[in-house]
């Protein structure tokens, strides 16, 4: 696929999917990342902070209450 035609299509794409396909790149970038940066990263040990490296991104309301479980609470 050619870049014109891959910026065609993102053109025309919501804000709300550019978001996602921008998620999407950074978990790309560090799949294919050099391997000496990876092996590093997964001999170290499980435990608190071990996924720090990885790109990840969480919605501004996700402590918000949920809706349908307002009766319950």
């Amino acid at each position: 696929m050619s870049f014109p035609a891959l910026e065609k299509k993102l053109n025309s794409l919501p804000q709300a999917a550019l978001a996602e396909i921008f998620s999407y790149i950074d978990y790309i970038s560090y799949k294919f990342s050099d391997s000496e940066k990876r092996s590093s990263f997964e001999s170290k040990k499980k435990g608190f902070g071990c996924l720090k490296d990885i790109p990840c991104k969480m919605s501004p309301d996700f402590d918000e209450p949920i809706e349908e479980f307002a009766e319950y609470m």
